[in-house]
């Protein structure tokens, strides 16, 4: 029996899709003036339920949109439907929406990981669509930051990667499955408005009774 083709798709990364010019300027302003007015309330990203280790991730969290949560809300889920055509993804009901805010300033990362990891917190849905949106000030005052998508193989045993560049006002989704890491920023002023700027978005499956 021919198991190449099977093997083949461990060697490439996970399937994806970029959507540019997603929120339009106006939201972007308006989450700009939201991250200026709250960012003594960004705390630093934990690991799951395993605390803040800055030897996996180092990035700072905000886990509140004020006023601006519903309609951030309604836009993700309108492209959540299209979004599972396009990548071939199983369709699956939805749970719940779960979103958060992160800045990532000078020397910010994350290692390599996946997102479908459930804490105890939630025992009935899991995390299968990931959206990560960005944005930043202009002009862009930070470089590097690249969301690079794994293979399931690693580069050393046939596996490969694919390097995203963030850009204003675009939307990419991949498989929640997919192993994937945010690569070094780098922002010489440090100054907490200049840093990378994105929404994580994660669209959880409601796990049968």
């Amino acid at each position: 029996m021919n198991t190449a083709p099977a093997l083949s798709a461990f060697e490439r990364p996970a399937p994806h899709q970029v959507i540019s010019n997603f929120l339009g300027f106006d939201m972007i302003e308006r989450l700009l003036a939201h991250v200026e007015a709250n960012q003594n309330a960004f705390t630093s990203t934990e690991i799951g339920q395993g605390g803040v280790d800055t030897e996996i991730r180092v990035s700072r969290v905000l886990r509140h949109f004020g006023a601006l949560h519903s309609a951030l809300e309604a836009r993700f889920l309108a492209i959540m439907e299209p979004a599972i055509a396009d990548l071939r993804m199983s369709p699956f009901d939805l749970g719940r929406l779960e979103m958060e805010l992160v800045a990532h300033g000078d020397g910010a990362f994350y290692r390599r990981h996946i997102d479908t990891r459930t804490g105890l917190m939630d025992r009935t849905t899991d995390r299968a669509l990931t959206g990560v949106f960005y944005f930043h000030v202009e002009p862009k005052k930070y470089s590097g930051g690249a969301l690079r998508l794994h293979s399931i193989l690693p580069v050393g045993q046939g596996g490969s990667f694919l390097d995203i560049t963030p850009e204003q006002d675009m939307l990419l989704l991949f498989p929640s499955w997919a192993p994937h890491e945010v690569r070094p920023v780098s922002c010489p002023s440090n100054a907490f408005m200049d840093q990378r700027f994105a929404i994580n978005c994660w669209f959880r499956s409601q796990r049968a009774s």
